[in-house]
This record gives C-alpha cells, structure tokens and sequence, in this order.
C-alpha cells in the first residue's frame, strides 16, 4: 500500500511539472476595452509603446478614462475586425505569447451563423489589451461562428 501511496505522489508530482513547461511560453495579459461598436472601419491591429499614442488610440475609440501603463513593462495591442453590416460580431484576445521582443497575439474572431437573428446596424468590433512589452506585434486570428 505504501508503494502505491509513493508511486502515485510521483506521478502526480510528473503530470504537475510537464503542464507547467507547456504553459511556460504563454504570458499575462489583461483586457482593457472590447466593444462591438466604434472600431476600426479595416481591419487591423496596433502595438502601442508609449503614452501619447495610447492617449491617441483612447481618442479616436472614445475611451474616457486613459489607464495607467507602465511601457517599461507592458506595451497595448489593439485588434480591429473591420466594418461589419450586422451585429452577431466580435472579436476578443485568447491567448499571448512572447518570443524575441515579438508579441504572438491569438484572436477569437465570432460571425453570425447565416440567417442568425442579429441586430441591423453598422458595427465595428474592436479589443485592446495590456500585454508584457514588446517591439512588434504578430495576430493570428481563430474564427469562430456563432
């Protein structure tokens, strides 16, 4: 019985430290705005390192209240979906990775199914997120319908 006791402590103590490398290469990230309205018309996305082009991005999104970033530490990304016709769309940060100053960004984009009941207005999804810092910005986008 003592054997099993050990055995099982070991392999648990095994599984336990493989997940932690597998999610070493993910980074903390934090939403700071998403919104289905007010985007960007073209779909795109921004890497924000400094204060004065975050007051901009604030601006032109119409975000009130500026939060407080310490670019030393973390830059702000921006991901724009682009003008849509309808509602029933949307777009969010899933994932963050950092490698070599590159910020590897995945991004759950949602489209209506077709003949979705869905609001009829011009939308224009966007999220901005504080991200660690880096120097560039790759998006790499996983749609998803709703």
């Amino acid at each position: 019985m003592k054997k099993l006791v050990a055995l099982s402590f070991i392999l648990i103590t095994i599984i336990s430290c493989n997940s932690k490398k597998a999610a070493s290469g993910e980074a903390n990230f934090t939403i700071l705005k998403e919104n289905g309205y007010g985007g960007r018309e073209t779909e795109s996305h921004e890497l924000v390192n400094d204060t004065k082009a975050l007051i901009a991005l604030c601006k032109e999104l119409n975000i009130q209240e500026v939060p407080a970033v310490n670019f030393a530490k973390n830059s702000v990304v921006a991901v724009f979906m682009g003008q849509k016709r309808s509602g029933g769309y949307s777009i969010t940060i899933e994932k963050v990775t950092v490698e070599e100053n590159t910020a590897l960004v995945l991004v759950k984009n949602t489209v209506p199914e077709p003949g979705a009941a869905v609001t009829m207005a011009l939308t224009a999804p966007y999220c901005v997120a504080l991200i660690p810092k880096a120097n560039d910005v790759e998006v790499k986008e996983n749609p998803v319908k709703m």
